[in-house]
């Protein structure tokens, strides 16, 4: 197949016989509005997954006021809103969406909708779309903008050829992916589940077990207590005036990190000046988000935002902030935090220092309290080990997958011998 070059764009070589046109030329932009009392069935950005090209169904009935744009089976579905997030379906019905979707119908004779939905989630275009967006907060591009760019585009055969190895090779590959991010889901319930039990059971089976007072915890060995946290921690509020002071914040999923490894996460500090200080070994709280597990020990001597709270040990020699850590993280302590906290919305649920520290957890001997952390270290380094090379597996996949996505719609994969296979 002979390729020509044209350096300056994106597309790089194309086939001799594939044409280069501005979008607007292949698509037609639709702007038919509806009422919001309009019957059709509504799409929203929510609706659409994330660089897939994925519709997602959701049971609820979604109320929408204002107008919103209609759409026809077979539109393409481009959300212009954060494009980043390259977000483009192909409609499997009449409807109505969101005025943050651009509606695009193909040309006859000139293009394929599916053909044009890879083009469109191919992350070098989106690179280029993402680019071009206004607004700070709400980045969007606009299509006077999105219109003007070139793509690629072979005689209809072949874009025909290429959908259809797309169609499949792509669903190959979300097979897989699903397949792995299930194997996860298993994995770190199964890690739930054994750090539950020995963090509300110890190690010794044959232990004498009594009645707990703790909500979620039935029983607890019977030489255990139980107290408040604030008979075992104590707030720490000790403030920062150096400008170069290690940011630290507290994640959900992986719980206190600096900020310098994680670039992409959250917005960043203008400065930590007045931060609160953070010791190695302290708790760290993020009171808005405690009771979806942002919790965690600081492995890292830094500084974190004044919204969040800091905790230390009253007596280092009874206290073990590892087994804390456990505890704290634990899937179920998450609801004490939501049960003691307090809002007036979920998104805006609040477990302060007072309620934080009235919480009831039970206490091991500071022996077992050790025994108990080191064992979980060791008990859960080879599913977490396991668990980091299945989510580099899925990275790699998805990067194979938007690799093969951008060779196929600019022609450097030859698919004119390819065959649907059966399903």
């Amino acid at each position: 197949m002979e390729k020509r070059n044209k350096s300056h764009d994106w597309i790089g070589q194309i086939p001799f016989d594939w044409l280069r046109i501005k979008l607007k030329y292949a698509v037609i932009p639709i702007n038919e509005k509806v009422s919001s009392e309009s019957t059709l069935k509504y799409v929203g950005l929510e609706n659409i997954e994330s660089k897939t090209g994925r519709y997602i169904e959701t049971e609820e009935t979604i109320s929408v006021d204002g107008i919103s744009n209609r759409f026809k089976t077979g539109d393409v579905l481009f959300g212009k809103l954060r494009p980043y997030l390259s977000k483009c379906i192909i409609a499997e019905f009449n409807g109505r969406g969101t005025t943050e979707l651009l509606v695009l119908r193909k040309k006859e004779k000139t293009s394929l909708n599916r053909f044009i939905k890879y083009v469109m989630l191919n992350e070098k275009f989106i690179d280029v779309i993402n680019s071009s967006t206004y607004g700070a907060k709400m980045p969007r591009a606009n299509w006077e903008f999105i219109g003007e760019q070139v793509i690629p585009l072979p005689p209809l055969t072949i874009q025909n050829l290429i959908s259809n190895y797309l169609d499949q090779k792509t669903s190959e590959i979300d097979s897989l992916i699903a397949d792995k991010e299930k194997l996860i889901e298993l994995l770190q319930e199964n890690r739930r589940v054994k750090i539950a039990e020995f963090i509300t059971k110890g190690l010794k089976p044959n232990a004498k077990m009594k009645d707990s007072n703790v909500g979620w915890i039935d029983k607890i060995p019977e030489h255990w207590e139980e107290k408040k946290i604030k008979y075992l921690f104590y707030e720490v509020n000790e403030r920062n005036f150096e400008e170069d002071a290690e940011l630290l914040s507290v994640f959900t999923s992986i719980g206190v990190r600096p900020r310098s490894q994680m670039e992409d996460r959250g917005n960043k500090a203008q400065t930590v000046m007045n931060y609160k200080k953070v010791k190695k070994g302290d708790i760290v709280v993020n009171k808005l988000l405690a009771w979806m597990g942002a919790i965690g020990i600081s492995d890292y001597e830094g500084v974190t935002s004044p919204d969040y709270d800091v905790y230390r040990q009253i007596n280092e020699n009874l206290i073990s902030n590892k087994y804390y850590h456990y505890y704290f993280r634990s899937h179920y302590f998450k609801g004490d935090c939501y049960k003691f906290g307090r809002g007036i919305m979920m998104m805006r649920w609040r477990t302060y220092p007072e309620q934080f520290k009235s919480i009831p957890v039970p206490v091991p001997p500071i022996e077992e309290q050790i025994e108990i952390a080191n064992y979980i270290d060791e008990k859960t380094k080879d599913i977490d080990l396991l668990i980091t090379e299945t989510k580099s597996a899925i990275s790699k996949l998805r990067e194979y997958r938007q690799s093969l996505i951008y060779e196929a719609v600019t022609g450097k994969i030859d698919v004119r011998d390819y065959e649907k296979l059966p399903s």
